[in-house]
C-alpha cells in the first residue's frame, strides 16, 4: 500500500492551524482570558520544534560514539539543573543525586534496549540511541522531582513520628523509611495506570505515530509495550536511587531532622 500521502508539508502544517483558531475563537467566546498565553505557545511550539528538526537533522547526521556519548550527557545536565530549578524547596547536592541517578538509569535502560532488544548496530545507532534516551532521561526525571516533592511533604507531614523514631535510637533512614515508600508508591501510580488502560481506553502516541506512518499494527504494537515497560523501569530505577540519596539531605550528621527545611 501507498502511504506517501501521510508525509506532511508545511502547508499541511499551517492548515492545522485551523484547529489552533477554533480553540481561540472558542476560549474567546467564553472570555476564558488565555487567548494570549495560547498564541504564544503556539508559536513558541512552532519555532522550537522547528529548529529541534534541524538540529536532530545535525545529530543524525553524526556517526561517532563519542559525539553520542558526549551529547547524552549533555541532556543529563541540561534536565537534572531543570529539575533541580522545579523543587518545592533548595535541596543541596540535589543536582549531583539527579545527574548521577539518571546517568546509571539510562545505562542500565538504554543499554538492555539498544543491545538485548533492538540489537542495533552500530550500538550508537543515532536514530535509536538519542530519542530513546531523550524518552528515558525525560521521563525519570519528571517521576524523580514529583518524587522528590512528595517526599519533602511526607517528611513535614510524618514530623514527630520521625523525630519519635530517632529519639528511640531508629537510624535516618528506618526513620525516613515510610515516607520515601510511600513518595515512590505516589509517583508510580501513573505509569501503572497507564499500563492497566493502554489499549482498552487509549491508544498511545508513539503507537498512533507508527500505524499513520504506516506501520504495521502489530509491530507498532510491540513498540509500545516496549515503551511502556521502559518507562515504568525508568521512573523505578530513577526514583529508588533518588530518593535513596536525598533523603539523607534531611538529616543532620548527629541524625536529628532537619525541621528547617520545611519552613
Amino acid at each position: 500500500m501507498d502511504h506517501s500521502f501521510y508525509i506532511i508539508t508545511w502547508t499541511d502544517v499551517f492548515v492545522s492551524l485551523s484547529l489552533v483558531a477554533l480553540s481561540l475563537a472558542l476560549i474567546k467566546w467564553w472570555r476564558i482570558g488565555l487567548e494570549k498565553t495560547i498564541l504564544i505557545g503556539t508559536i513558541r511550539a512552532f519555532i522550537q520544534l522547528t529548529i529541534m528538526g534541524y538540529v536532530l537533522t545535525y545529530f543524525f547526521g553524526q556517526n561517532h560514539w563519542l559525539f553520542m556519548v558526549g551529547l547524552i550527557i549533555i541532556m543529563i545536565l541540561i534536565a537534572s539543573y531543570e529539575a533541580t530549578r522545579r523543587l518545592d524547596i533548595p535541596i543541596k547536592g540535589y543536582f549531583a543525586i539527579t545527574a548521577f541517578s539518571t546517568m546509571v538509569t539510562v545505562i542500565i535502560v538504554l543499554g538492555t534496549i539498544l543491545q538485548f532488544i533492538l540489537d542495533v548496530e552500530p550500538w550508537f545507532y543515532p536514530y535509536a540511541m538519542i530519542p530513546i534516551a531523550g524518552m528515558i532521561i525525560g521521563n525519570g526525571l519528571n517521576s524523580a522531582t514529583l518524587t522528590t516533592n512528595r517526599l519533602v511533604a511526607e517528611l513535614e507531614h510524618r514530623e514527630d513520628e520521625i523525630e519519635t523514631l530517632l529519639s528511640l535510637g531508629a537510624p535516618p533512614r528506618a526513620a525516613a523509611d515510610g515516607s520515601i515508600r510511600e513518595s515512590i508508591r505516589a509517583a508510580l501510580i501513573p505509569n501503572i495506570n497507564g499500563l492497566m488502560l493502554v489499549g482498552i481506553v487509549q491508544i498511545p502516541g508513539v503507537m498512533t505515530g507508527q500505524i499513520i506512518a504506516g506501520v504495521d499494527p502489530l509491530i507498532a504494537v510491540r513498540y509500545q509495550i516496549m515503551i511502556m515497560y521502559m518507562w515504568l523501569t525508568t521512573a523505578t530505577l530513577a526514583n529508588i536511587l533518588t530518593q535513596g540519596l536525598v533523603y539523607k539531605k534531611f538529616f543532620t550528621p548527629l541524625q536529628q531532622l532537619k525541621k528547617d527545611l520545611f519552613r
